[in-house]
């Protein structure tokens, strides 16, 4: 068992990683680095619970007893930029590096952005907690909403939405919605349900 593993990612797959290392015996120092403030917490209730305040903050945390039984070495809010595989070194955003041992990458995905599109106020993402807290502010005092993407979260999100009261309209570059996860049988199966509920789809 390496006596030092470092986890690049503080969000689902990276806590996991943290919880296998002790579960499975390692009692060496395990450091976990994080771009968010924020300890571990579930993202898929965002775009609905959370969004809606049917849930506050404390519901989202992966970990209802706390953290500190995992003697973990918690650097959140610190971004990592580089890595120096000869050093054995996580360069972070600020100057300081992080030595490892072993090396966990758990950083996920991002969202894609609309390519010449300048940020501009109403216009949000989502993907961690605090643009959930922005979108939920503004969903709070607003009478339409659009979409763009018909994916899980897209359509999550105008689900919320429609729940709230808002008019939402979805755009879709592809023929249904859903189709990736679904397909393109369920895919229209799922756009009719939507559009049951009000949900204004261009696909």
């Amino acid at each position: 068992m390496l006596d030092a593993v470092t986890i690049v990612g503080a969000s689902l797959a990276g806590f996991w990683a943290a919880e296998t290392l002790r579960r499975d015996g390692c009692d060496g120092r395990v450091v976990l680095i994080g771009e968010e403030p924020h300890a571990p917490y579930d993202r898929p209730p965002l775009s609905k619970q959370f969004l809606k305040a049917d849930w506050e903050e404390d519901r989202l945390s992966l970990r209802r007893s706390g953290f500190e039984e995992l003697e973990v070495d918690w650097r959140l809010g610190a971004r990592a930029s580089s890595l120096d595989p000869d050093a054995r070194e996580i360069g972070l955003e600020d100057g300081r590096s992080v030595a490892y041992g072993g090396l966990v990458i758990a950083t996920g995905s991002l969202p894609r952005s609309l390519p010449g599109v300048p940020v501009l106020e109403g216009m949000h993402e989502l993907r961690s907690l605090s643009d959930a807290r922005a979108l939920r502010a503004d969903l709070a005092r607003a009478s339409r909403l659009g979409v763009i993407g018909a994916g899980f979260i897209g359509m999550e999100v105008a689900a919320s939405a429609r729940e709230l009261g808002l008019e939402v309209t979805v755009v879709e570059a592809l023929p249904p919605v859903l189709l990736r996860g679904l397909g393109s049988e369920r895919g229209e199966w799922a756009r009719g349900r939507f559009h049951d509920r009000g949900v204004a789809l261009r696909c």
